[in-house]
């Protein structure tokens, strides 16, 4: 447990984790689609369990979606172009978007369970 306010070197371990699970991956012979899902299903993961006891701090919420949205797009090797707007991606699927969450809403909703 965390005492006092939370920083950002407190949650880099969380930062680490997702780069060291996404180089594990062969960008190449993933196509968009199999990164989205990807990031959907394993990256959104990897924070939850930190998420449902800890406000993240702003700067961190940020960096989980930033490092979400270059995987997306760009994928390990830093080649591609962002091609949709991210508030287009993070909307639901039903209103047209990716349905992928970001860090903050999945923040707000886990601790709003323990209230």
């Amino acid at each position: 447990m965390l005492q006092g306010h939370s920083k950002r070197s407190d949650f880099n371990f969380i930062i680490e984790k997702l780069q060291t699970r996404m180089s594990s991956w062969k960008n190449r012979l993933l196509s968009r689609t199999g990164r989205l899902t990807l990031a959907t299903s394993v990256l959104s993961s990897i924070p939850t369990y930190y998420m449902q006891i800890n406000w993240f701090p702003q700067n961190i919420c940020d960096s989980i979606d930033q490092t979400t949205q270059n995987f997306i797009w760009k994928g390990t090797n830093n080649k591609g172009i962002h091609l949709v707007n991210w508030k287009k991606v993070t909307k639901p699927k039903h209103l047209g978007g990716l349905g992928v969450c970001t860090a903050r809403d999945a923040n707000t909703c886990l601790l709003g369970k323990l209230v």
